[in-house]
């Protein structure tokens, strides 16, 4: 499918199928997110990683070039990217403001999830996936909110009720997953050979930090491996829109928490399947 007829089929397949279709005609809905993610994916032009998932459904699908979150760090870029609407106008744009105080989301503005609830989905922040790879189950929304999902995994639904899920994977978020990924992948970026963004200091820690990143970026591409092949197993991807992006750029010098262009420049395929592709 080309980018021009995915963009004309996308908006009239979820809108008519989410509201009006049968439910056994409704096509899964999977939302993968990246912590932290920029667009340091082979498909993307990064020579130094090794992403096969990510290019194939990229090769498959449609990738966006100019994806940009509205804020630059996580629970901001949630509140907006799960409701829809800018954070200024749900009094979400300040970063974990409202964590203790009870703040609500002004009238009118709901959860995704809540919307694709009623039109007949199991709605799931999925956590395991194998007894390998898990999901984060991350919300980290900028509201008190009870209830956004029906639950933890995907097999909670009803026999032919279609699926919205999200997979938050939080492998580039820098932390305790960089030890992850130097101890699990099979190739590792070696730090002396990368190419540095030209406003960076060359320096060994720098150099050491860039390689970690991108040793992770490998290892999320691993882990929607599994997750890929988990969702065919269980037949999601007969009939399915799949999106993957980043919730906020990446966690690096001049990124994440600023609006500099790769604190907010984000991935994002698109992929459909079935009724969702024609």
């Amino acid at each position: 499918m080309n980018r021009r007829s995915f963009l004309t089929t996308a908006p009239a397949v979820i809108s008519a199928h989410s509201l009006r279709a049968a439910a056994s005609t409704k096509p899964n809905i999977i939302w993968i997110i990246g912590e932290d993610m920029g667009k340091q994916l082979g498909c993307y032009g990064q020579p130094e990683v090794r992403t096969p998932n990510l290019d194939r459904l990229a090769s498959e699908g449609v990738r966006f070039d100019h994806c940009f979150s509205t804020a630059p760090v996580c629970s901001a870029s949630r509140s907006g990217f799960n409701t829809g609407v800018y954070q200024i106008h749900s009094g979400t744009h300040h970063h974990r403001s409202h964590r203790k105080d009870g703040f609500r989301l002004p009238s009118g503005i709901e959860l995704i999830s809540h919307r694709m609830q009623r039109a007949g989905y199991y709605t799931t922040n999925v956590r395991k996936i194998t007894d390998a790879v898990s999901g984060s189950g991350k919300t980290d929304f900028n509201f008190t909110v009870e209830k956004p999902f029906d639950g933890p995994h995907w097999s909670g639904r009803k026999p032919g009720q279609p699926v919205y899920a999200q997979i938050n994977f939080t492998a580039p978020h820098k932390g305790p997953q960089f030890p992850r990924a130097r101890r699990e992948n099979k190739y590792l970026v070696d730090p002396a050979k990368l190419t540095l963004p030209p406003y960076w200091p060359d320096h060994p820690t720098v150099r050491d930090e860039y390689a970690n990143f991108l040793d992770a970026v490998n290892l999320l591409d691993s882990d929607a491996g599994v997750l890929w092949q988990q969702l065919k197993n269980d037949g999601l991807l007969d009939n399915a829109l799949v999106f993957f992006f980043g919730d906020n750029g990446r966690c690096l010098i001049r990124g994440k928490q600023w609006l500099y262009d790769a604190g907010i420049s984000v991935p994002m395929i698109a992929w459909a399947s079935g009724d969702a592709a024609t």
